[in-house]
This record gives structure tokens, sequence and C-alpha cells, in this order.
């Protein structure tokens, strides 16, 4: 949900059948920006393009990267500024083989140069403004294409067609936003958005008291499948089987994405659905995709960029992930590090689901514990407190005890009281009212002995986890 419909000081007052009207609101929104006609013609186009053989696909890919290149050179200062200055012309650039004589786009790079990221001439009614944190608790801003939007969710249900899912199917979406206040202690703990054909449920509702309701609502309904984060999904699995409940009304799938799946939550979602799980790889600058086949195997999804591998250890098969996107010109990553790693299938190898584009064995997403709040649900993600954390150059959660988080800030140089009362005020809304939330000022948050940065940490014993 956006904020404009999720009002902290609005939407939790308002009786459930109109936040349920304020879901369709924002769904019908959404649903003209996300599946109007281009969608349905980047759907037939997609179903097309995936059928192509190598070589078909070589070409295109490398068609469209020529034209990224020369259109970032010639109307995008960042890049104009920075390639000039490295004696890099748009010829130089001719195939996804030289895109290592580029520079690496990092993500403070976008902080500090979001304007010159921007091309020239663009008028503010063919972008859309995003902000995002990740799971490293630094904010992220960035545009996107308007027409970006379409093409993303073309590549997505392309996905789920694969699993014979239609658009338009009714679904359940388990999600971290707030579109049922923390503070309802009593069925609905769902709300639906009529015009998407989703019913929403979010992850802090998913405690002990409260599961055997929302067990009991999945079963009243035919939901063709599950979506959502596959830590949330996990927790509804986990807390259900703790209380003993069973699903009797199965979805046909479960889709994941955004986040790694881990072996155990595979496994303990199977189990509690009946389902087949598949996901997808993709991030919110919509800058790169790989999709599960019925093989469960990632394909990169060309069309809508290059996912590329840049060497992070010798001797070590993850490569660091980096994105070049084809759909949004308006404001182009090019060679962006997302901050996941990934191990590709050598060339020569094939999938056999037929399909000839490139294959990721495996995706190492960063790997978090998650964290217990006093009303019993299991919190893994917090990407949504620090979305507009602009001064916080990066953070970690960490629970010592139940009850009460700490969060550790590396703070950046206008970085005040206000800040700190701005996020403990973010907990309280989104995480729990009853969380105690203390804070740490370090000089560097440690990464682990393979270099990862993990977000959330737990601290708890395994029985009082």
């Amino acid at each position: 949900m956006s904020e404009s419909v999720l009002d902290e000081h609005i939407y939790p007052r308002l009786p459930v059948f109109l936040q349920n009207a304020a879901c369709w609101v924002y769904g019908k929104k959404e649903s003209r920006a996300r599946f109007g006609k281009l969608f349905d013609q980047y759907l037939r186009s997609l179903m097309d393009s995936e059928k192509w053989s190598a070589s078909e696909i070589e070409a295109y890919r490398d068609e469209k990267l020529r034209g990224l290149i020369r259109h970032a050179y010639d109307h995008v200062p960042y890049y104009r500024n920075r390639w000039k200055a490295l004696k890099i012309a748009p010829n130089d650039i001719r195939s996804r083989r030289d895109l290592e004589k580029l520079p690496i786009l990092t993500k403070e790079d976008v902080r500090q140069n979001l304007d010159q990221l921007l091309a020239d001439g663009v008028s503010p009614r063919d972008v859309i403004f995003k902000h995002t944190s990740g799971t490293t608790g630094k904010a992220l801003h960035f545009y996107v294409s308007r027409d970006s939007v379409a093409f993303q969710w073309a590549v997505w249900w392309r996905h789920r067609l694969r699993f014979g899912l239609q658009p338009g199917a009714w679904h359940a979406n388990f999600t971290g936003k707030r579109v049922v206040p923390l503070a309802q202690q009593s069925p609905p703990y769902w709300r639906w958005n009529r015009p998407m054909r989703q019913a929403l449920l979010n992850m802090h509702h998913l405690t002990p008291w409260k599961i055997g309701s929302v067990v009991e609502f999945l079963n009243a309904h035919s939901f063709e499948f599950y979506s959502g984060y596959p830590s949330i999904i996990h927790a509804l699995a986990l807390t259900a089987r703790e209380a003993g409940l069973k699903l009797t009304s199965r979805p046909r799938a479960v889709v994941t994405g955004a986040e790694n799946v881990l072996d155990f939550q595979r496994r303990d979602i199977a189990e509690f659905t009946g389902a087949l799980l598949t996901d997808q790889y993709g991030c919110s600058e919509g800058c790169g995709n790989a999709s599960h086949c019925p093989n469960l195997v990632y394909h990169e999804d060309f069309e809508f960029g290059i996912l590329e591998g840049a060497e992070r250890d010798p001797g070590d098969p993850a490569r660091s992930i980096l994105c070049t996107g084809f759909s949004s010109p308006a404001f182009p990553f090019i060679r962006y590090e997302v901050g996941d790693a990934g191990v590709w299938q050598g060339e020569a190898d094939g999938c056999s689901c037929g399909r000839q584009s490139r294959v990721l064995l495996r995706i190492e997403g960063r790997k978090d514990d998650y964290v217990i709040t006093p009303e019993g649900a299991r919190i893994m993600r917090f990407d949504y407190i620090f979305k507009d954390a602009l001064n916080v150059r990066e953070s970690q959660v960490v629970q010592r005890h139940l009850g009460g988080v700490v969060v550790r800030v590396l703070r950046r140089p206008a970085y005040s009281q206000k800040d700190e009362e701005q996020i403990r005020r973010q907990f309280q809304l989104w995480i729990s009212p009853a969380l105690a939330v203390d804070f740490e000022y370090v000089d560097e948050i440690e990464r682990e002995r393979n270099g990862k940065f993990r977000a959330v940490v737990s601290c708890l014993s395994p029985r009082a986890a």
C-alpha cells in the first residue's frame, strides 16, 4: 500500500469497511498502471520470446544493450560524465562481454547522484518516484519509467503462467505493509483488494493468538495461489504448525520473491500448503529478473535486462550480481550492484525445459534471523522502517532479549535526535507498539566471515525463538 492510502493518522482509525474501500481505491489505481493494454501487449510478446533460440536471444540482448548505452551517453549526465572521464565511448560497448569495461554503479552512487541519473528532458508525468531500503537499512530513492511498471508485471506473470496461474485469479498476498492495523485484536485480520483479486494479510497478525482465525479464513476461500515474501509465508506455516492447525483449502502454488528462499522455509511451506513453491528473483529498482521454469530452475528474463556476475573472492563460485536494465530509460541502471550473489550455469549447458536463456544455479540473497515481538509475531523484514531514513548510512536490528531490540546505526553527518525519534516511532507503527527500541551508534557494522551483511541478528536461544 502507498503511504497516501495507509496514512498513519487516518487509515488505522477507519472502520473495516472503509479500510477495504481504501484498499479498493489503491487496487484500482495500481491495476490500471500494471494491467492495461500495455501489459497485454508485453505479455503476448514475452510468451513468444521465451521460445527463442540462443542466437536470437544474443542478438536481441546485444541490440538492446547498444541502444541503452548510446541513450545513457547522450542523455544521462551521470553516465556521460563518468564514461568520458574514463575515455569510454558508446562504440566500445557492443555486446554483453563488453560490459566489464564499464564501472560498477553502487547504491551509494545512486544516493549521491539522483538528479544526474535522470535522463535529460524527462517529464514528471513520465516517471514514478520510488523509494526502498532493501534489507540493508539504507534508504534509496530513484525513478522508474512509467511504462516499465506494466513490463515488469508482464515478466512476473509470464513466470506465473508457467505454473497454470492466470491473470485475474484470486490469491492471498502476505505482506509486511500494515493493511490491518497493529492494534486490531479481533478478526478480520485481512483486507480485500478486489480490483487486483487479492486478500491481504500482513505479517504482524501471524501470531499464536490470532493464527486460528487466519487459517480458518484461508480454509473458507478457494485461493488459486499465495504470494509474498517467503519469510512471511514461512511464519504462517510455522505458527500454524505449532498450533496444530492444518490447511484444508489448499492453493495450487505459492509464488515468492524479493528474498532468498531457504531450504527449511521451502520444506515447511510445502508441508503446510501442499503446494509447489516457485520463486522469481528481482529487485525494487526493476533492472533485472530471473524466474523459475517448471523445473524450478532460475532463467534470466533477458528481455528485462542483463544479469552479470562480478568476482567477489578468488575461488568463490558465487559472483556479485550486477543488473543492467532495459525497461526504464528515464533512469537507467547500468552494471548496478544489487548486493546479492549468484552462481551461473556454464553457457554450454542447457535446461531440460527447453528455454535457452541463461541459467542461475542458485541465488545467494541475504540470510537473516527474525525478531519476536511481544505479541508473538516473527518479523524478518524491516525495510519499511528505514525507507525514508536518509540520514542513516547503514543499520542492523539486533534482538538480545524478548521484548526489545537494539538498532545499530551508522550515521550520516546530518543525523540528529529527530531521526532517532522518527525511527522509534516507525517501529511502533510498523512492527509493534509494545516493542522496546534502543539505539547503538557505531563506526562500522561488522560483516560475516564470508563478507555478507546481516540486517537482522537474533541472539535469543533456540528455545526462546
